[in-house]
């Protein structure tokens, strides 16, 4: 059994012990799902720390710090893809197409973003659920429209 919602609170409280197994497993709706949640808390995540109209260098500099901590080889994640999807979430740029490369660099970003505000493990929570709320808002809205 795959749970996306338990695979990112895996990733995003430090348990990283058997999270590339868990979604090694992911059927084809997990991984939807699981990205869903990732571009939902990365959304959250970023509206507590940035506003729309910002100016532009606090966003390069925090996409700097992550890659810095979280980019391992240095190479894995674009600064220009980072700070489109930073944008986007504030609604300041068009949504950024859903790739391998955006799934990366979301990670990176909300761990970075998760870290520097130092949340304890229920806010964390708190960030996840705001997530899981906003995904399935969009999901219904969509539902809607048709």
């Amino acid at each position: 059994m795959t749970d996306p919602h338990a695979a990112l609170r895996g990733l995003l409280t430090g348990r990283l012990r058997g999270h590339e197994r868990r979604l090694r497993r992911f059927a084809e709706p997990d991984w939807r799902r699981y990205a869903d949640l990732l571009a939902g808390a990365l959304l959250v995540a970023v509206r507590r720390r940035f506003v729309a109209g910002q100016d532009r260098a606090p966003v390069i500099r925090f996409v700097a710090s992550a890659r810095e901590r979280y980019d391992v080889t240095g190479r894995d994640v674009d600064p220009v893809l980072a700070e489109a999807l930073v944008w986007a979430a504030l609604g300041e740029r068009p949504p950024v197409p859903e790739s391998a490369a955006v799934i990366v660099a979301r990670t990176v970003l909300l761990l970075g973003l998760l870290e520097d505000e130092g949340l304890t493990d229920s806010e964390r929570d708190d960030v996840l659920a705001a997530a899981a709320h906003t995904v399935d808002n969009s999901t219904q809205d969509v539902t809607h429209e048709r």
